[in-house]
């Protein structure tokens, strides 16, 4: 019997407090298959959609907040009311293992467990396990027999053929494979609740299925797929990714390379983004097609610079083999093959560990101690950044402390089938991903957010009071306690003529690299309560805007509560010397230090970027930028113009779309302070 939604939720939520997550989880997801609602759009071509998206996820929320008391147990809720970090549960960022998935299908998944089963004898914990993930399979089989019942019911006979072959057999042609995909997508997503962050390399997954004399039926697939996807409304867009090399440094790109580029650059897709992995071997070709599509308006490609993700994971430890093969997850996390990429679990607020330095440890918004008192009279300089680098590890550890708090309790808060059955790790060790943490690698990430702030904040604070004179350290204190109050020209003069991370100033850009090596040292590779290791990250995405709220006004000119800087990059506004010196001062940070990625955003003018010399202009800057150490980049072309005109009319540009922060948006969809900023980075892209 079918039930609706709330029915659904209602069974589920019965189980939201247990002491025994996997055996609750999986029948949880069982329940979901036999009762969920089957619809068969019109307009899809492999699968059919459900009712019960988002409900396991849910019941993990609920668990969570049940272990959210320990913060405060542990003193850590006035740094994490203060924004000055965070850090929580993260089971959004997953990478199934799609080799398995392709070359065994949804049958030859379920025929695995069994193998499994049979070598581990009479053990009886793991035999448990191999019977609970048995019942799961049966479940999906009965679904994938009704989904296929429906999809004949209004005349899908493609889908519902293919779906009956599926439940027997391993995949054979390029249908069967795209099918696969979404079958699996939507067995993870909605019913399991671990939201699914990448559907992989496309190009080295589906090459097996692919014919050159079948190319013009090949594309007419692809595009069906990828407005499939789309439809799919995945959180921050779907990702894939095309490129990258193996594990003797050959490059990957192969003919599927281009046609799933000139797929996506034909298709009218709002919620699909990818990553192209460069290589010194990929060709030009396909990075150039990549850049020429961003200047359409197509701005979600990612370029990743495929040795410094490899070179990066093998610093936290991942075999070379592992990191060759790795995945990106999200807007631009990379993991290593067998790795679940947990890359959005802690946050640290750099600037905010330099509003501390100056308060002796007390936020200026709430009142709150948030850290030891040290002193704040620094008679140099150097005595208030080693200050400050004390007071960001102090905030690293507490981002960690409060992610190993409730990653420790992993047992007692989710379980995820269908993504377990697909990892090697967990059929050998006979247990759940997370709920028995039987991964290859089960890491963690902390993330620092507000570089740029941070640094030209440091530089402000170095020039007025230490080489010019203009203030004492109180008297700017001061000046920040009261938001800039009577102060404006001093701070438009600071905004505007100061000097500022992103325009290719060694002193300045130092501060940078120091700040991510401090990090390093106090994050990459220390344990976490499951395993694994913590790793290192750079990306801010909308973050900054929150952590901004809780900021107090900044040296560089910054007012009270205004969003701190996005991802790696420059300030907005503070970057004037081109992109060339942009991403020059984001080589001072060595990226082999951030396994859990470095982003730079770059918004350039549409008539920067014009005709043959413009693309030429685009390739050789990103080039270099990857040749001098540079992890990843992703692009706003911009156009003033255009942005006002939809800001004043979205009607009349309904698709229109801007890279936002880690994935593309609708511009009429983004509230008018975020059209503002659009606007103003336009003018000064």
């Amino acid at each position: 019997m079918s039930l609706n939604r709330e029915q659904l939720l209602e069974y589920a939520k019965k189980q939201v407090n247990t002491e025994d997550v996997r055996r609750e989880d999986y029948e949880n997801v069982i329940y979901l298959l036999d009762h969920c609602q089957i619809t068969v759009p019109a307009e899809n071509r492999f699968f059919v959609d459900v009712n019960c998206n988002g409900i396991q996820r849910e019941i993990y929320r609920e668990r969570c907040a049940l272990f959210q008391p320990l913060w405060e147990e542990h003193g850590l809720m006035p740094g994490i009311r203060g924004g000055a970090f965070a850090g929580d549960h993260d089971f959004g960022h997953t990478c199934a293992h799609w080799e398995s998935v392709l070359s065994l299908g949804i049958f030859g998944l379920w025929k695995r467990v069994g193998e499994y089963a049979k070598q581990a004898g009479d053990h009886a914990r793991k035999q448990e396990f191999y019977t609970q993930l048995d019942a799961v399979y049966q479940g999906a089989f009965r679904f994938l027999k009704r989904a296929a019942d429906s999809a004949r019911a209004v005349g899908k006979h493609e889908m519902a053929e293919s779906l009956e072959y599926l439940t027997t057999d391993a995949p054979r042609t390029m249908y069967e494979a795209m099918q696969t995909v979404i079958v699996y997508y939507v067995l993870q997503q909605m019913f399991d609740g671990s939201p699914l962050r990448t559907v992989g390399r496309l190009d080295k997954l589906f090459a097996p299925y692919y014919s050159s004399d079948r190319r013009a039926e090949t594309e007419a697939l692809m595009l069906d797929f990828l407005a499939e996807l789309d439809r799919l409304k995945a959180d921050a867009n779907m990702p894939f990714a095309l490129g990258g090399t193996d594990a003797q440094g050959n490059c990957l790109v192969n003919e599927l390379s281009y046609l799933i580029l000139n797929c996506y650059r034909k298709s009218n897709t709002t919620n699909v983004k990818f990553h192209i992995l460069c290589s010194r071997n990929t060709p030009e070709e396909l990075v150039l097609g990549g850049l020429d599509a961003v200047r359409e308006g197509k701005n979600s490609i990612v370029f990743l610079s495929d040795e410094k993700v490899i070179e990066s994971l093998v610093k936290i430890g991942a075999a070379p083999e592992d990191a060759v093969n790795y995945h990106v997850v999200g807007c631009y996390e990379c993991g290593a093959e067998g790795e679940i990429t947990c890359s959005c679990n802690a946050k640290v607020n750099i600037p905010k560990a330099l509003e501390l330095t100056l308060t002796d440890g007390v936020d200026l918004l709430t009142g709150e101690r948030i850290v030891p008192a040290r002193g704040a009279d620094f008679a140099s300089f150097e005595d208030l950044y080693a200050s400050f680098t004390d007071t960001l590890r102090d905030l690293c550890r507490g981002a960690m402390k409060a992610t190993d708090l409730i990653e420790a309790n992993y047992h007692r808060i989710h379980a995820s089938p269908f993504f377990t059955s697909t990892y090697p790790s967990a059929l050998e060790k006979g247990g759940d991903l997370y709920a028995d943490q039987t991964a290859k690698y089960n890491n963690s990430s902390v993330n620092g957010i507000g570089l740029a702030t941070a640094v030209d904040s440091l530089v402000a604070i170095r020039k007025l009071v230490y080489e010019d004179g203009t203030l004492t350290l109180s008297e700017l204190l001061e000046i920040l306690k009261t938001d800039w109050a009577g102060k404006e020209p001093l701070r438009l003069l600071i905004q505007n003529r100061f000097p500022k991370f992103g325009n290719a100033k060694p002193d300045v850009d130092a501060f940078a690299g120091d700040i991510v090596d401090v990090m390093h040292g106090e994050i990459s590779g220390k344990p976490n309560a499951k395993g694994g290791v913590y790793r290192l990250g750079l990306f801010s995405i909308n973050w900054r805007w929150a952590f901004g709220a809780k900021t107090a006004a900044s040296a560089d000119g910054r007012r009270k509560g205004d969003p701190i800087s996005q991802n790696t990059g420059a300030s907005f506004g503070a970057h004037r010397e081109g992109a060339t010196a942009h991403l020059t001062s984001l080589c001072a940070i060595d990226s082999s230090k951030t396994p859990n990625g470095a982003i730079v955003d770059l918004d350039l003018h549409s008539s920067s970027v014009k005709g043959s010399n413009g693309l030429k202009t685009m390739y050789a800057t990103l080039k270099t930028f990857f040749e001098k150490g540079g992890f990843s980049v992703h692009y706003n072309v911009l156009n003033t113009e255009v942005l006002k005109a939809a800001k004043a009319d979205p009607s009349a540009y309904p698709n229109l779309q801007v890279r936002l922060c880690g994935w593309n948006v609708l511009f009429a969809n983004l509230s008018d302070r975020e059209k503002d900023e659009f606007i103003a980075r336009s003018m000064k892209g």
